[in-house]
C-alpha cells in the first residue's frame, strides 16, 4: 500500500494551530484517522488527548442502548469516545445491535447545510442523530464535492472588508511597516511577531471583526500575532516600497496611511526637551514619496539616509524622514491624530503636542 504522504508543517499547522482533531483531519485529507496519529508519532507531535481505554459494563451499555434507545453516537458523546468504539463494545458484550439506521437526507438539503450554511459532518449528524461518519458517507454517495483545504480549516466567520477607503488607507500603512501577508489557500495570513502588548492589543481590535485573532506569548515574552481572513483582505498582499496614487490623489487618504505606517515604524518622542517625529525602515521609496507629500503639505521634513548597510547589523540601507520645527510637527500631529490608533502613539503624541505648545508659550512670556 502506498504511503500516505502528509508534511509535518501541514500536520503543525492543522492539528496544533487550528486545533483540529485527527478526525477531522483525516476527513480533510482523505485518510483514515491512524494515518494521521502515526503521523503525529512519527514528527513526535504531542497528542492531545491520548486514547485511554474505554471502562464500561454491560449492565451501562444495555441501559443506554437498549433501555433508553440511543443511539451508538449518543453513547459515544456520554463516553467521550468515537460510535465505533461503542459499537465494538456492543459486540464484545453479545448485545443485539440495531439495523443501520437510514438517514433520510436528500442531496439539495445535504448541499444546503454543507456548502451553503458552512457545516461541518458532525454539526450535520448532530440534527440527524447520527455519526458523521455516515453523513460523509452520503456525500460520497450523491457525488458533493467536499470543501477546499482552507475553507475546511474555517471554523470561525470571515467577514468581508469594510470597503471604506480611509481604513484601507490605514491598514496599508500599518502592513507595509509591520505585517507580514501572504495566501494561505483561498484565505489571506495576516501574522506578526512582537514584544508590545500594545501591539497585539492594536492589532485585536483592528481585525477582530474581520475574523478569530490568534495570539500566543512565548517563553522570552513574544507575542505571535496570526489571522485569517477572507479574500476581500487581497489588497494587503503587496509589499513594495512605494505609495499607491489613490492614496496620494486625497490629503485624508494619505494621513490615514501615514497614521498607519507611524503605528508600525514610527516614533514620536521628546529628546533634550524638544518633541520630535521620526520614522526609519528600509522604505527608501516610500520615505522620499512621503517627504514630497508632506511638502505640499506645507510641513517641512527632514529625508536622508540613517545608517549604511551592515551598520546596525542591517543588511540594507536604513533611510529616515522626520519632522523637528515645532508649527511643523504641530500641524502634522494635528493632521494625523484623528488616524493613529496605537496607544503608546497617541500617548506620545499628547505628550510631544503638551511640549511644543509649552515651548510656543515660553518664546512669546521670553
Amino acid at each position: 500500500m502506498k504511503k500516505i504522504i502528509i508534511s509535518r508543517k501541514k500536520l503543525v499547522r492543522l492539528y496544533e494551530d487550528k486545533q483540529l482533531s485527527t478526525y477531522t483531519i483525516s476527513k480533510i485529507l482523505k485518510c483514515d484517522p491512524t494515518v494521521i496519529q502515526k503521523r503525529l508519532k512519527e514528527y513526535k507531535i504531542e497528542i492531545r488527548y491520548p486514547k485511554k481505554a474505554i471502562k464500561t459494563s454491560k449492565k451501562l451499555l444495555e441501559n443506554l442502548y437498549i433501555n433508553k434507545g440511543l443511539s451508538t453516537y449518543k453513547i459515544a458523546k456520554i463516553m467521550n469516545c468515537g460510535p465505533r468504539t461503542v459499537y465494538s463494545k456492543l459486540v464484545k458484550y453479545n448485545i443485539k445491535t440495531r439495523p443501520i439506521k437510514r438517514v433520510p437526507i436528500q442531496k439539495e438539503r445535504l448541499i444546503d447545510l454543507y456548502h451553503n450554511k458552512k457545516l461541518s459532518y458532525s454539526k450535520i449528524a448532530e440534527k440527524y442523530s447520527c455519526s458523521p461518519s455516515i453523513i460523509f458517507d452520503k456525500m460520497k454517495d450523491h457525488k458533493i464535492t467536499t470543501r477546499s483545504l482552507s475553507e475546511a480549516c474555517t471554523i470561525y466567520p470571515k467577514k468581508d472588508f469594510s470597503g471604506y477607503l480611509i481604513e484601507k488607507a490605514y491598514l496599508i500603512g500599518f502592513r507595509l511597516g509591520d505585517l507580514n501577508v501572504k495566501r494561505d489557500h483561498k484565505l489571506i495570513k495576516v501574522k506578526t511577531n512582537t514584544t508590545k502588548i500594545e501591539q497585539v492589543n492594536l492589532l485585536h481590535g483592528i481585525f477582530r471583526e474581520y475574523g478569530k485573532p490568534n495570539i500566543k506569548e512565548d517563553k522570552n515574552g513574544v507575542f505571535r500575532f496570526e489571522i485569517l481572513l477572507n479574500k476581500s483582505f487581497s489588497f494587503l498582499l503587496p509589499k513594495k516600497d512605494n505609495v499607491e496614487d489613490w492614496i496620494l490623489r486625497k490629503d485624508k487618504y494619505f494621513l490615514a496611511f501615514l497614521a498607519g505606517y507611524i503605528d508600525a515604524e514610527g516614533n514620536i518622542g521628546v529628546y533634550s526637551s524638544r518633541a520630535r517625529l521620526r520614522i526609519r525602515s528600509y522604505d527608501k521609496n516610500l520615505l522620499r514619496i512621503t517627504h514630497k507629500k508632506l511638502k505640499t503639505l506645507n510641513i517641512h521634513s527632514i529625508y536622508k539616509l540613517e545608517a549604511i548597510a551592515g551598520k546596525y547589523n542591517q543588511n540594507q540601507d536604513m533611510w529616515g524622514v522626520s519632522i523637528n520645527k515645532k508649527q511643523d510637527l504641530l500641524r502634522i500631529l494635528k493632521l494625523i491624530k484623528p488616524f493613529m490608533k496605537h496607544q503608546k502613539r497617541c500617548e506620545d503624541l499628547k505628550t510631544a503636542e503638551e511640549n511644543i505648545l509649552l515651548r510656543i508659550r515660553r518664546n512669546k512670556n521670553g
